[in-house]
């Protein structure tokens, strides 16, 4: 063997061993993704992945009775915010879909509102008892338009084809407005949402759980179906041509106070 060889080798086999700086590395990304799968996610996707791993892991055989408890009260959290960012996501799409419906309903019912306002101040004995019961029963109408949960989709309180609106669905709308009612003589919604900032309403709008049960109540655990009066195409919508309202208002008119307004 050559000298120079055998030298090479000795000074080699003398050496200790010394793990190098790449075994680290990779223990610290192992460890990195251990603490990253512990993190509660933030996206319905990663919340499947998650939940898919949890039950790979119950299913193993062997598994510690520590570490099956640990896991169980895992999967269960995981499914409670499955639950929740699916119900957001829902929440977000409805929002998005009824924004349309929803604009061009109140501005009809803000314009109803003024016209009567202007009769009551020309003081018509005779009639200014009618006009306050209309009033109130649009002011009725239009906090439906405002705090009508995303929750659900939204039913049309003037539908294109009345007479494709079924007496289930006039029911439902009908029960629905008399939990308003109730609300604004709670004092839960205010009398006027006239009188009040868009800040206001969507402050009111995130604190009014009672229209969700109210809601709830009334559909039960099935979402609303397709016959509910609203727009089943938002393409009117979009396009302006809004077939609840002929004098309808152009949404841009307000684009910067209604911003984000049903989101």
């Amino acid at each position: 063997m050559p000298k120079s060889f055998q030298g090479s080798q000795n000074s080699y086999s003398n050496k200790p061993y010394k793990p190098s700086g790449n075994n680290n590395v990779q223990s610290g990304n192992k460890s990195n993704r251990n603490q990253k799968s512990l993190q509660p996610p933030n996206s319905l996707s990663a919340c499947k992945k998650q939940i898919r791993d949890v039950s790979r892991l119950l299913n193993r055989e062997g598994l510690p009775s520590t570490a099956r408890v640990e896991l169980e009260r895992r999967l269960k959290a995981l499914t409670i915010q499955k639950t929740q960012l699916t119900n957001s996501q829902k929440d977000k799409a409805n929002a998005s879909r009824y924004h349309m419906i929803k604009f061009f309903e109140r501005r009809k019912v803000e314009r109803m509102l003024k016209r009567i306002d202007k009769q009551l101040k020309q003081d018509i004995a005779e009639n200014s008892q009618k006009l306050v019961a209309e009033k109130q029963d649009l002011l009725v109408s239009l906090n439906y338009t405002i705090y009508y949960p995303n929750e659900f989709k939204y039913i049309s309180l003037f539908p294109a084809d009345s007479s494709s609106t079924t007496e289930d669905t006039a029911e439902k709308r009908d029960s629905i407005r008399l939990s308003v009612r109730k609300a604004m003589e709670k004092g839960d919604l205010p009398k006027d949402s006239r009188d009040i900032t868009v800040e206001e309403r969507k402050a009111i709008r995130s604190g009014c759980k009672f229209m969700l049960r109210s809601v709830s109540n009334v559909y039960g655990k099935q979402d609303f179906t397709a016959d509910s009066g609203a727009y089943s195409d938002t393409s009117d919508a979009a396009n302006g041509n809004n077939p609840h309202t002929s004098d309808a208002a152009d949404p841009k008119e307000e684009d910067e106070e209604e911003d984000g307004f049903f989101a």
